[in-house]
């Protein structure tokens, strides 16, 4: 399975059982994560992985807790509001994020899927019209190089080749799959291998839809792009210039030395925030980029 080391190890699924009982009444509130934990292609159920994230939660708040304990009585000068609030921010944030750590292992795995969902797919329209049966033709897919395509197409000629029915396989592969796109293709060919109707007709349909829609991202893309554009040059350059030509005329002015009145520290703290933000804005943009 592909899910994180730290969630996988069996000594801390170990040490998490013994919170189990106490965390069955929470699953009232997270009714789906037992279908999320599969889709994540977690071999776990959804008590054994809340056990393990109140664990962890548990844990970093613990061991915040006695770090900022260890300062208090080192008498070091601490702000009280950090020192309650950091370890409960800690760990919030360890809860938020083993919490969502599967739908978002979900979401980066549909994206690799779609991204060559389509080639893969007019691979396996070519094989078809050319009289390759569907289960060599996923075989070839499988060592075909197409990412994260071609490791579920091994799935597949594994569980075929142990016995399994290659219809069912199709349709279990399917209703687990991250990307909906990929499960319309599996359920399409295993309704067509039931019906006995042609699969590469609704192969071309599907590859259609998934390059109009490939498209259709890449012209939002360019549109958002227009807007983020200009929100750089506003944030990024004309606002920093017109603020530190602002600081420069009111300190000649009023006669403040640089290095005095913390003038000099504005402009550190100023070069520091727009060194933050270009990162920032580096990584929106590169979240928003389709995958094509």
């Amino acid at each position: 399975k592909m899910s994180p080391s730290i969630v996988n190890s069996e000594k801390l699924g170990e040490i998490a059982k013994a919170l189990m009982p106490g965390v069955k009444p929470l699953l009232l509130f997270f009714p789906e994560m037992d279908w999320t934990l599969k889709k994540a292609s977690y071999d776990m159920n959804a008590q054994q992985y809340l056990a393990i994230t109140i664990f962890m939660t548990l844990i970093t708040f613990l061991s915040s807790a006695v770090f900022i304990a260890v300062i208090y009585l080192l008498n070091l000068k601490l702000n009280p509001y950090f020192a309650f609030g950091t370890p409960i921010l800690i760990g919030a944030f360890t809860f938020l994020y083993f919490l969502f750590q599967p739908k978002l292992k979900i979401l980066r795995e549909a994206r690799l899927i779609d991204k060559d969902l389509e080639y893969m797919l007019k691979d396996m329209q070519i094989q078809l019209t050319a009289g390759v049966p569907i289960f060599n033709a996923i075989a070839n897919i499988a060592t075909g190089g197409y990412g994260e395509c071609s490791n579920i197409a091994n799935k597949i000629v594994r569980e075929v080749e142990s016995g399994s029915s290659m219809k069912d396989v199709l349709y279990n592969q399917g209703m687990f799959s991250p990307s909906e796109n990929l499960r319309r293709v599996f359920w399409q060919i295993s309704n067509a291998m039931q019906t006995g109707s042609d699969v590469k007709l609704a192969l071309m349909a599907i590859c259609d839809d998934i390059r109009e829609e490939k498209e259709s991202k890449i012209k939002i893309y360019g549109q958002e792009m227009s807007l983020w554009a200009l929100v750089y040059m506003m944030l990024l350059i004309v606002l920093p210039s017109m603020g530190v030509t602002l600081i420069l005329v009111l300190s000649s002015f009023i006669g403040v030395e640089m290095e005095k009145e913390g003038v000099k520290s504005i402009f550190w703290t100023i070069l520091i925030i727009i060194l933050v933000l270009q990162l920032i804005f580096i990584s929106l943009i590169r979240s928003k980029r389709p995958d094509v």
